[in-house]
């Protein structure tokens, strides 16, 4: 017989009739003292017989089991607390703002490191965000010195997050309304599974935040086509002003609430969703973004202009968003505009967009600004991006951009080597985009490598992609390239996006060995790495439909057949769908 092993007591049967027989007798002695030693009154055996009886049945109904060797097993919530609950971490911070992201890498931590997958995670690290941003901002009176509580507990199903405070009482009725107009609440019901609420009274009030475990559901064991049907919404007084100005670090947990509206919980990069993180960008001047504010001081409208390297001569022009309620006021031309206009006194070049295709709007605002199409990349974006508020129809594949750039400077003349398989197709995109280029033939002999190749990677796990740009060719190119691309396969990467620079003769030369590996062409990238480059991609058994896209110009249906046709080209012997006999007139 083991007495104690971890959390269980192993009795045997001789055991279990010793333990009764010694209780029994005690209870007896323990009458037989209190009845005619000590004299207590009214202590019979006839009271303590049914406590006997009681224990008797606690205990047995702890024998759950027989172990390998015959062994009941009780386990240990009769002499101790149950481990089906389980505390993790109890934090006491003063309520104050900067204090908040040490809240929130501790969840982040003790969630992860527990077993939490990474959405999830992201989820509960941003309710837990918007509950204790709540009790910072309006539980206690400015200059009072308050506290809060925050405790970590993980449950056999779930996680479990604890805000409590003792400030100011509030409405928590406000979480438990079926249509809550506050959207922090919006918010916070998005990101968990259940919300709770409940006022302590002297102690104060606490909301518990409930994230369960992703058990997979039946019913997602099915491919299915996600239909969003539009849903109607109140459009904001025309007579009501907006106004449009540079963003600043502060204001963006109110753009993270004008993303909820506009995209749900479904844009692919998730900084957006990290407030502190994405002051640090606008911080760093990688980001620039221009927004437009009701009357309210309420961000209604977003358009931002990224750079991965501060030394970078284009930005990419993203993160466009108008709040349902203020759409078809020509917000997105009049950001774009001011936009244009800051980068150009920064001294950038110009700027390119990536426009989704399961709908022509966003690809003729382009054109109307003055932007041109310059390629395509299949299968771009995860099928999890949606537009609420408005109606789409989408199947559960991977979605098309196409790829526009507008100078904001003169376009300045230089020189590149275009691939020979390529060379027309890219002189079209020159001559449509108007921009002045010195084409030059490369010749191999006058090709010098370095000892080492310099590719540099961003890879986005959320958008199970990643963008590989090539700085510095060596003799080991295509070997590093080969490990790189069998890496990332290894990882579950679904798309490889490679920029190659024109103004390196390598570049033309390299080029069918690069497409050896099944990359293939796409499109181009004007002065995005220090000089045009040439944009490759990689599919890693991804499925293409080109019937799910949608294509505004004349031009950019000519791009978009020839992209097709590499991939087609590339991928033919895969059990992906063709396309059916479209003509490429730019080969």
């Amino acid at each position: 017989m083991k007495p104690i092993y971890e959390d269980h007591i192993y009795l045997g049967e001789f055991g279990i009739g010793i333990f009764l027989g010694i209780s029994f007798f005690g209870i007896l002695i323990n009458n037989i003292f209190r009845n005619f030693i000590f004299k207590t009154p009214n202590q019979h055996l006839i009271i303590n017989l049914p406590y006997f009886f009681t224990v008797s049945k606690n205990i047995f109904s702890r024998l759950r089991t027989k172990n390998e060797m015959g062994a009941w097993i009780m386990t240990s919530d009769v002499i101790g607390k149950e481990k089906d609950k389980e505390t993790l971490a109890s934090l006491k911070f003063k309520a104050e703002l900067k204090l908040l992201p040490i809240v929130l890498k501790a969840v982040r931590d003790v969630t992860c490191k527990y077993g939490l997958d990474e959405a999830s995670v992201r989820d509960l690290e941003l309710a837990t965000e918007e509950a204790c941003h709540n009790v910072i901002e309006h539980a206690y009176e400015p200059g009072e010195d308050g506290y809060y509580k925050v405790k970590i507990h993980r449950e056999p199903t779930c996680f479990r997050i604890t805000v409590r405070d003792q400030g100011i009482p509030f409405n928590l009725q406000r979480l438990n309304e079926e249509e809550p107009t506050d959207i922090g609440v919006r918010l916070m019901r998005a990101c968990t599974d259940e919300i709770r609420s409940k006022y302590l009274g002297k102690r104060g009030k606490v909301v518990e935040l409930i994230k369960n475990f992703p058990f997979e559901s039946v019913n997602n064991l099915e491919k299915s086509t996600t239909k969003i049907k539009s849903s109607s919404v109140d459009l904001a007084p025309p007579s009501e002003k907006v106004t449009l100005r540079l963003m600043s670090s502060n204001e963006t947990v109110s753009l993270a609430r004008l993303i909820y509206r506009v995209y749900g919980y479904t844009y692919p990069h998730e900084d957006i969703y990290y407030p502190e993180k994405f002051a640090s960008l606008i911080k760093s001047g990688l980001v620039t973004s221009c927004v437009a504010v009701n009357e309210q001081d309420e961000i209604v409208g977003h358009l931002g202009v990224f750079r991965e390297t501060p030394e970078d001569h284009v930005g990419e022009s993203a993160l466009a968003a108008v709040d349902p309620r203020y759409r078809g006021r020509g917000l997105f031309p009049k950001m774009k505009k001011m936009m244009m206009e800051e980068i150009t006194s920064k001294g950038m070049l110009g700027l390119y967009s990536r426009a989704v295709t399961v709908h022509e709007a966003s690809q003729k605002s382009n054109v109307k600004m003055g932007a041109k199409e310059t390629g395509f990349v299949l299968a771009h974006s995860p099928p999890t991006t949606i537009f609420k508020k408005m109606k789409t129809e989408t199947a559960n594949i991977r979605r098309t951009v196409a790829l526009f750039y507008v100078p904001v400077v003169p376009n300045r003349k230089q020189t590149v080597f275009l691939p020979y398989s390529h060379k027309k197709a890219i002189n079209k995109i020159y001559k449509h985009a108007q921009l002045p280029r010195v084409v030059k033939k490369a010749n191999p002999g006058d090709v010098k490598l370095n000892s080492h190749s310099h590719i540099y990677s961003h890879v986005l796990p959320e958008m199970a992609s990643a963008f590989l740009r090539v700085n510095e060719y060596g003799v080991d190119f295509i070997d590093e390239l080969r490990l790189q691309v069998q890496d990332l396969c290894q990882r579950k990467i679904e798309l490889i996006v490679l920029d190659l620079p024109l103004k390196d003769p390598s570049t033309a030369i390299l080029c069918p060995e690069i497409e050896n590996l099944k990359f293939f062409f796409c499109g181009i990238m004007p002065e995005y790495l220090d000089g045009d480059s040439i944009r490759l991609q990689y599919l890693n058994n991804v499925a293409f439909d080109p019937e799910s896209v949608d294509v505004y110009s004349d031009f950019a249906q000519e791009i978009f057949n020839y992209v097709v046709g590499e991939w087609q080209e590339h991928y033919q012997n895969n059990s992906i769908k063709n396309i059916s006999n479209k003509q490429v007139p730019m080969k």
